[in-house]
């Protein structure tokens, strides 16, 4: 066997380890966990004076899967997902 063979095998048998031991260390890395916010956010929406939406404000809860609406008017929607149910009506729009 030429010695340049014998060469890399060493160098081979010898990195082995190495790459085998660096390929486990995923295991003892500490979890990185992305905690949500809990209860009631905000969600950002800024449309234009006359789109659609404007003068709303819209609050959801990822966690719980719900979600509350205001209207400029005052009226408060809520939603577990399947649709708005108006909840209360402010006296402004009666």
């Amino acid at each position: 066997m030429k010695l340049i063979n014998i060469a890399v095998a060493l160098t081979v048998s010898a990195a082995l380890p190495l790459v085998a031991a660096q390929a486990g260390e995923h295991r003892h890395a500490p979890k990185q966990t992305r905690e949500e916010p809990k209860g009631m956010q905000v969600v950002a929406v800024s449309p234009a004076p006359g789109e659609p939406g404007h003068g709303w404000q819209y609050f959801s809860d990822r966690r719980e899967a719900r979600a509350v609406v205001i209207s400029p008017g005052g009226d408060y929607y809520f939603s577990r997902g399947h649709g708005l149910e108006k909840v209360f009506e402010s006296g402004a729009t009666r």
